[in-house]
C-alpha cells in the first residue's frame, strides 16, 4: 500500500491537468491552476525559481566562494573628468582651461582634471547582476519555507551562506559601483573572452536563472510537474491526495458505461475540477467550493446572531446532475493527524455538514472524513451510518464508491 504522499507525488499535477497542458502551459494558465489549490500570487514565481536554482546550487556556492576575491580586483576603465570650480584648486591643474576660464568676468575660475575608475565594463555588469539575481532567488525560496535554511540534506543545503555572501560581496567590493543593468549579447560575448573563468560561471548561472522569468510554455510545464507541491501545505497536499485518489476511482467505476473524463481545473468558467459526464447525466467533483443553495441552521444563526454572512466550505463536493440540475450530493473532509481528538472534532464536523445540508445528501455516505493515520480508525463503514470515517488505507473501499456512483448510472429523474 503506497503512503498518501507517494501516490499524490505519482499523479499530481498530471492527472488534474487537461491532456493538452501537461507539456506546454501558459503563464496565466499555471497561476489559474495554482490559484484553484489555494496558493498565493508568488506561487508561479516561487516554483520558477526552484526548477531554476535546484540544478545549478552547486555552482552558485563556488560562485558566492569565488567572487570577493575576483571584484576586490575589478578590472575597470581610467577616465579623465574636467571640473570647473570658483576660489579654489581642485585636483590637478589645466593651466590652458584656466586661462580661457579667466577671460570671462567674475571670479576666479580653476579648471582642473582628475582620474577615475569606472568598473561599468559589460562582464563586470553581467557578473554583478547575476549576484544580485541568485542573492534574490535564494532570499525568496528561504523565506517560503521552499528551500532549507541549513542542516539537513537535499538540493538547497548551503544556499544561506551563498546568499549572505554575495549579498555582502555586492555591498563592500566595487561590485557596488556596477550599474545592475539588463543583460544583452554584448555582456554575454565579453563574459565568454574574459581571462577569468569566474565569468564564464556567472555566465551559466545567468542562463540557468533565466527560466526563473520565463514565459516559455515548456518551461512552465516542467516547472509546475517538478514543484507545484512545494508552496502547499501539508494538510492541502493531504485533501488533494484524497480528491485525486476518489476521481481515479470514479474513472475506474465508470469505465465502460459510457462516461467521459474532463478535467477542469485551469478553465475559468468552471469551478469544479473533474467531471464525468454521460447523454444528460454527470458527475462533478469540486474542491473547496459551497455548491448547496439552502442556508442551514448554523448559517442561519451565525449571520443573524453574528453577522457572519461566510457559510461552511467542505474539502470536497462530490455532486450529481441531470439536465444541469444537481440530483444529490455527498460530502468528503480529509484531516492529516494522527491525533484522535481533532479526528473526532472532525467527525463532529461532518455531522454538522450533514444536519446542514440534508436536503441535499440523500445518497449513501452522505458525509465522509477521511484520515491520513492508520490506526485509529477501528470500525468499518455501516450502511446504517450516512456520516462514516474511513483511514487512508481504505479509501476508497469497494462499496463506497458504489454508493458515491450509484445515483449517476441509475438516475432518478427529477
Amino acid at each position: 500500500m503506497t503512503t498518501w504522499e507517494d501516490e499524490l507525488r505519482e499523479f499530481f499535477p498530471a492527472y488534474l491537468l487537461p491532456s493538452s497542458e501537461v507539456e506546454e502551459l501558459s503563464r496565466e494558465v499555471a497561476e489559474l491552476f495554482l490559484a484553484r489549490l489555494g496558493c498565493d500570487a508568488n506561487s508561479l514565481p516561487l516554483l520558477l525559481a526552484a526548477s531554476a536554482l535546484a540544478p545549478v546550487v552547486a555552482d552558485m556556492i563556488a560562485f558566492a566562494r569565488e567572487l570577493p576575491s575576483v571584484a576586490a580586483t575589478l578590472q575597470s576603465r581610467t577616465h579623465v573628468r574636467r571640473v570647473e570650480s570658483v576660489g579654489e584648486l581642485r585636483g590637478k591643474l589645466d593651466a590652458p582651461a584656466t586661462a580661457r576660464a579667466r577671460l570671462g568676468a567674475g571670479a576666479v575660475r580653476f579648471a582642473t582634471k582628475s582620474k577615475y575608475r569606472d568598473f561599468n565594463l559589460p562582464e563586470n555588469a553581467l557578473l554583478a547582476f547575476t549576484a544580485d539575481r541568485l542573492a534574490s532567488l535564494a532570499t525568496m525560496l528561504l523565506d517560503k519555507g521552499a528551500a532549507k535554511p541549513s542542516g539537513g540534506a537535499g538540493w538547497s543545503v548551503g544556499l544561506t551562506q551563498a546568499a549572505a555572501s554575495l549579498r555582502h560581496t555586492l555591498a563592500t567590493t566595487p561590485l557596488r559601483e556596477v550599474a545592475k543593468d539588463p543583460i544583452g549579447p554584448a555582456h554575454k560575448q565579453a563574459a565568454r573572452a574574459a581571462t577569468h573563468p569566474l565569468f564564464q560561471r556567472a555566465l551559466r548561472l545567468y542562463e540557468a536563472i533565466e527560466r526563473a522569468g520565463s514565459s516559455d510554455a515548456k518551461d512552465i510545464a516542467q516547472a509546475l510537474a517538478e514543484g507545484a507541491l512545494l508552496p502547499l501545505q501539508p494538510e492541502t497536499r493531504f485533501e488533494l491526495a484524497v480528491m485525486i485518489r476518489l476521481a481515479r476511482a470514479i474513472e475506474r467505476a465508470l469505465e465502460g458505461k459510457g462516461f467521459t473524463l474532463t478535467r477542469a481545473i485551469v478553465e475559468k468558467s468552471r469551478s469544479h475540477v473533474f467531471e464525468f459526464a454521460s447523454s444528460a447525466r454527470c458527475i462533478r467533483i469540486h474542491y473547496n467550493k459551497q455548491r448547496f443553495d439552502q442556508t442551514g441552521d448554523r448559517d442561519r444563526g451565525m449571520r443573524h446572531y453574528f453577522g457572519n454572512r461566510g457559510t461552511l466550505r467542505p474539502d470536497i463536493t462530490l455532486e450529481h446532475l441531470e439536465n444541469g440540475k444537481q440530483t444529490c450530493a455527498f460530502i468528503i473532509e480529509a484531516k492529516l493527524s494522527s491525533n484522535t481528538e481533532y479526528l473526532k472534532t472532525g467527525y463532529e464536523q461532518a455531522l454538522l455538514y450533514r444536519h446542514e445540508y440534508r436536503a441535499s445528501l440523500t445518497g449513501w455516505p452522505k458525509v465522509l472524513l477521511v484520515a491520513s493515520a492508520d490506526d485509529i480508525i477501528v470500525g468499518k463503514p455501516r450502511r446504517e451510518d450516512d456520516v462514516i470515517a474511513m483511514p487512508w488505507q481504505d479509501w476508497v473501499a469497494g462499496d463506497v464508491i458504489a454508493g458515491l456512483v450509484a445515483g449517476a448510472i441509475a438516475p432518478t429523474s427529477a
